[in-house]
């Protein structure tokens, strides 16, 4: 029977490659049956992430007398957990996206900042050229953060520079799954949800709209999907699905409720 796999497992095999085991042992046992297999001369093991078989030849030149026992085995995210992991770095990209963003605002506060007098006399030089600020709005718009003191403009750098520092913290600790960041993602996100619905109100745009969307749809995913808080039984409840979808765990599960793929019905990726 050919098992229905998640996508983000085939996604995830197809990117980085099936995980198989027993490839390079010298025999293989009914003990091994879970996850490879010898059926005349052809060698089948099962990716412990996608649950297909796959055929590989005896190795000619074994390293290793057996198949590893499952002390030795890391076993990959899969399932519900694994896709979790796909949602934690999609919220990381798009806090590197801020990171980036936040950096190069930061750039040019410092350079408007130490470049203050000639800039705001290249300014003027212009708009008197061009006939006064009415005859270009975005150009007249521009005048106005001349009228900010090089100071004043330092401090608002820094802290731009502290914001961004806050998001690359996010992006890495979320990237590496880290509850910390989680928590931390979530604060920061929250705090901002007032400013932004202030800004809708003053003046709506559909970015303001959009943005404000993804942050509050991250924020009710961390609190109710990752249990912040002692939320749907907290930290305690997240570790024990851990352990039910993770490790050997799943596997057994996978095989015990659908079967595995029986080897001969193999599906490459």
């Amino acid at each position: 029977m050919t098992q229905r796999r998640s996508r983000y497992e085939l996604f995830t095999c197809a990117w980085g490659g099936h995980v198989l085991v027993g490839t390079d042992a010298a025999t293989v046992s009914e003990a091994d049956n879970l996850i490879v297999r010898q059926c005349d001369g052809v060698r089948w093991c099962r990716c412990l992430r996608c649950d297909g078989w796959f055929p590989e030849p005896p190795p000619a030149h074994p390293t290793r007398p057996t198949v590893p026992t499952r002390s030795e085995i890391e076993v990959p995210l899969r399932g519900p957990l694994l896709r979790d992991r796909y949602v934690l770095r999609l919220i990381a990209l798009d806090r590197g996206v801020h990171v980036l963003v936040l950096s190069a605002f930061a750039f040019v506060v410092f350079f408007l900042a130490s470049n203050h007098t000639a800039l705001q006399n290249d300014y003027n030089r212009i708009m008197q050229a061009l006939g006064g600020p009415t005859q270009n709005s975005v150009l007249g718009h521009l005048g106005h953060y001349f009228t900010i003191t090089p100071r004043h403009l330092d401090e608002a750098g820094f802290v731009v520079v502290g914001y961004a520092v806050l998001e690359a913290l996010e992006m890495v600790g979320l990237w590496l799954a880290k509850r910390w960041a989680e928590y931390l993602t979530f604060l920061a996100t929250t705090l901002l949800l007032p400013l932004e619905v202030y800004e809708i109100t003053h003046q709506v745009s559909a970015f303001k709209v959009v943005a404000f969307v993804i942050n509050l749809a991250i924020v009710v995913y961390l609190l109710l999907a990752k249990r912040l808080f002692g939320l749907r039984g907290g930290n305690r409840a997240e570790q024990e699905r851990r352990r039910v979808l993770g490790g050997w765990s799943a596997i057994e599960a996978a095989t015990a409720v659908l079967g595995a793929a029986a080897p001969g019905t193999a599906e490459g990726t």
